[in-house]
C-alpha cells in the first residue's frame, strides 16, 4: 500500500474509532459518567478523544513507515555480457532498502549507489 494511502487509512481509522468511543461513552454501561447530559457528553468526548489518539499513534507509526517495509526500496536484477555496464542508484534521499541482483560477464561492469551517496564526477 502507498504512503497516501496508507494516511487516509489513518484519518479513517481515527474517526471510526473516535465515533465507536463516543458512542460507548454515552452508553455508559457501568455508570461511572455524571447524570447530567452535558457533563456526560463532556466526558464521553474525551473518552473518544483519548481513543482516537492511541488509535492514531499505533496507526500513524504503520503509515509512517516504521511499521512496514522501513521506507522506499529500489531493487534491480540484471545481466550484461561483453562489454555492458549496469548501473543502479538510489536517488539523493536515503530509500530504505537498496536491493540489486546482477550478474556480468566479460568485461562488463556494475555499479550500485545507495541514496544520499556523493555522486563522482563526471570526465
Amino acid at each position: 500500500m502507498s504512503r497516501p494511502w496508507r494516511w487516509v487509512v489513518v484519518v479513517v481509522a481515527t474517526g471510526i474509532g473516535f465515533l465507536i468511543a463516543f458512542e460507548f461513552g454515552q452508553w455508559d454501561p457501568f455508570g461511572w459518567f455524571p447524570e447530567k447530559e452535558s457533563d456526560r457528553i463532556s466526558v464521553a468526548g474525551a473518552f473518544g478523544g483519548a481513543m482516537a489518539a492511541v488509535i492514531a499513534l499505533a496507526v500513524g507509526w504503520w503509515a509512517g513507515g516504521s511499521g512496514g517495509d522501513g521506507g522506499n526500496s529500489v531493487r534491480q536484477r540484471a545481466r550484461a555480457s561483453g562489454t555492458s555496464q549496469i548501473s543502479q542508484d538510489g536517488g539523493r534521499t536515503a530509500p530504505g532498502r537498496v536491493d540489486q541482483q546482477a550478474r556480468a560477464d566479460g568485461d562488463s561492469r556494475i555499479e550500485q549507489r545507495g541514496g544520499g551517496e556523493a555522486e563522482e564526477p563526471s570526465s
